[in-house]
C-alpha cells in the first residue's frame, strides 16, 4: 500500500476534495481567520484557496509526504509565508498555548489515535483560541450509520485511514471542547455515506478527559 498512499491516493484526494460544495465549506469556515494559525492535515493545500491573504501566520502539517509534494506547488502561489512540515498531528512540536486558531478540514476522520490528536490540539490552543473544523462523520440516520460501520474497514484501506463513522462532536466534547457553536447537516450533492458534515467553532472548555 505504500505506493498507493504516496502516489495514487494524493491524486485521488486532490480531485475529490475540489468538489464545489466542499470548496464552499472551506471558504465559509476560513473567512476572517487571523493570528497564529495551525492547520492539521494540510493535504494538497486546497485551503490556501480559502485563507485570507493577510493577518495570519500559518503553520501547516500533514503526515503523508505524497500530498506534501502537491501542497508545495500551491504554496508557491500563496502570498504569505507558510511553515509547512511533514509531521504527525498526534504529537505536535509546539509549546502549550501557541496558537490563536487550529484548523482541521476532513482530517479527524483519518488520524489513527484521534483522541490523542485532539488532546494535542487542546494543549497548543490558547485559552481564548478557536478550533475551526469541518469533517464528515457518523450520520444522524441510524440505517445509514449502520452501513457506515460496515463499510469503514474498506474505506480505511482506500482512503488512507479514513473512517466513515466517527462522531466528531462526541470526540470533541471528550477532549474538553465546547461544541455549542456547531452544526450537523447533509451536504448537497454528496453521497449520504460520505456527506454528513460536522462544522463548527469549538472553544477550549475543560481539561481533556484521560482514558
Amino acid at each position: 500500500m505504500a505506493f498507493y498512499q504516496r502516489y495514487v491516493f494524493p491524486w485521488i484526494l486532490d480531485k475529490v476534495m475540489q468538489h464545489p460544495r466542499l470548496m464552499q465549506l472551506r471558504h465559509e469556515l476560513l473567512a476572517g481567520v487571523q493570528g497564529e494559525v495551525l492547520e492539521i492535515g494540510f493535504g494538497t493545500g486546497l485551503n490556501t484557496l480559502a485563507y485570507p491573504h493577510q493577518g495570519l501566520r500559518l503553520h501547516a502539517l500533514d503526515v503523508n509526504p505524497g500530498v506534501a509534494r502537491r501542497a508545495r506547488q500551491r504554496l508557491r502561489k500563496f502570498p504569505l509565508r507558510v511553515e509547512h512540515a511533514t509531521l504527525d498531528g498526534q504529537s505536535l512540536p509546539f509549546a502549550d498555548e501557541s496558537f490563536d486558531v487550529v484548523v482541521s478540514t476532513w482530517t479527524l476522520c483519518s488520524i489513527p489515535d484521534v483522541a490523542r490528536a485532539l488532546a494535542e490540539i487542546h494543549r497548543v490552543l490558547r485559552r481564548d483560541g478557536t478550533f475551526l473544523y469541518v469533517e464528515h462523520g457518523l450520520h444522524g440516520d441510524a440505517a445509514i450509520a449502520r452501513w457506515q460501520h460496515r463499510l469503514t474497514p474498506v474505506q480505511k484501506r482506500l482512503g488512507d485511514g479514513c473512517h466513515l463513522d466517527r462522531d466528531i462532536d462526541a470526540l470533541l466534547r471528550a477532549a474538553g471542547f465546547d461544541t455549542s457553536d456547531s452544526r450537523r447537516f447533509s451536504a448537497d450533492g454528496l453521497p449520504a455515506l460520505f456527506g454528513y458534515m460536522y462544522q463548527g467553532r469549538a472553544r477550549r472548555q475543560d481539561s481533556p478527559q484521560r482514558g
